[in-house]
């Protein structure tokens, strides 16, 4: 102890964590496992899978196969000892889930409801949060808290939106919105949201420009695995890049941003029709929805030419829009983004989203998650 300048308390927390992150990284593991890779005596290592398992932390889940001696028994974590709600708040609709310490979804609802800052909307939304703990079994003694996600540039602290043009909401406070959730809550920019979500899945991804194709469109940029968020919180937000200063106007009051001819509103607008119907008949052939579909993606890739010369990494299309591409688009819009590049590009450099609209929910759910990994 004198050696290390740390007390046995210290010792003792360093240990349980250490022993928790490895049985959590390995899914299934042993003792005698354990005691190998992380150089503990047996007894430490005993005492601490009796604590874990005592606070419901981690199980004994079955038996290897004999190798001529006792079996041993196999452990595990309890993937739903601590659940996180995530909450995606757009104009009209919100999409709520429940996800466990794996980051996966273990419950979900969507439902209509128009945005209004005000306590009847924060009541309905404390509602689908109550609704979706009860109907799913739900132990709120296990809620470690819910992000929410939402269009808007949030204060450094998650407690406030400085700026919300889409919802008319600029300075919407955290503790309005949050008070009939049933646990402590965070705020987060939506597409930032998504970013973490595309991290959390993607142990390898170092770089990244994200793009979230909602109803709005969004971005976020990923620098050394940390989502950039810039002097004033809105570092990566793509969608306001002007790509052309006589275009349409932006709800931001300035015209031609990349929102103007990228987000799933401006692509229903231009087609007239629902998403559905309209990439039906993109599918079927339809001249004139091809010709639509055509033309936002030479726009998207005319962005990411310029990204692209700005930061010479992966892009991920997450979002709504990215739910209704196939293959055969992702090979096409990277084609014109290479044709557009004065540098080769690598192939297969655009990547698709993970979890389509639910990015944003699930990804401000994760922060919780990976802050009672790193504690516990």
């Amino acid at each position: 102890m004198a050696a290390t300048g740390m007390t046995t308390m210290e010792v003792r927390k360093i240990n349980r964590h250490n022993i928790y992150t490895f049985i959590y990284e390995q899914k299934t593991t042993s003792k005698q496992a354990i005691v190998e890779a992380l150089h503990l005596s047996l007894s430490t290592v005993t005492q601490n899978l009796k604590m874990l398992e005592e606070e419901g932390l981690i199980c004994r889940s079955g038996y290897y196969e004999s190798t001529g001696g006792r079996k041993a028994q196999t452990i595990e974590i309890v993937r739903d000892a601590q659940i996180t709600l995530g909450i995606d708040i757009l104009k009209d609709r919100v999409h709520l889930t429940a996800v466990d310490l794996y980051g996966e979804v273990t419950a979900k609802i969507s439902r209509e409801l128009p945005f209004s800052a005000d306590d009847g909307y924060y009541r309905s939304l404390g509602t689908l949060a109550e609704d979706l703990i009860r109907e799913n079994d739900l132990d709120p003694k296990r809620l470690l808290g819910a992000g929410i996600a939402i269009q808007g540039i949030i204060t450094a602290d998650g407690t406030a939106v400085s700026y919300g043009q889409i919802l008319n909401h600029t300075g919407l406070k955290l503790s309005d919105l949050s008070r009939h959730i049933p646990c402590k809550s965070l705020l987060f920019h939506d597409s930032k949201a998504a970013a973490r979500a595309e991290l959390w899945g993607r142990k390898n991804l170092v770089n990244a420009i994200v793009l979230l194709l909602n109803q709005n469109m969004g971005g976020a940029l990923i620098l050394n695995r940390q989502i950039f968020d810039g002097l004033s919180m809105h570092g990566g937000l793509i969608e306001h890049m002007c790509i052309d200063p006589d275009g349409p106007d932006c709800y931001c009051g300035k015209k031609g941003c990349l929102e103007t001819y990228c987000s799933a509103d401006s692509l229903k607008k231009a087609a007239g029709s629902s998403l559905d119907q309209f990439f039906r008949n993109v599918r079927r052939g339809d001249v004139k929805s091809c010709q639509i579909w055509n033309e936002y993606l030479e726009k998207l890739a005319y962005a990411l030419r310029n990204l692209l010369i700005l930061l010479d990494s992966e892009v991920i299309v997450s979002g709504l829009l990215a739910s209704y591409m196939t293959q055969d688009d992702f090979d096409r819009l990277e084609t014109l983004v290479a044709e557009l590049s004065p540098f080769p590009i690598p192939e297969h450099i655009l990547l698709p989203g993970q979890h389509g609209p639910l990015a944003p929910a699930i990804g401000s759910a994760l922060f919780f998650v990976e802050r009672w990994l790193s504690q516990v």
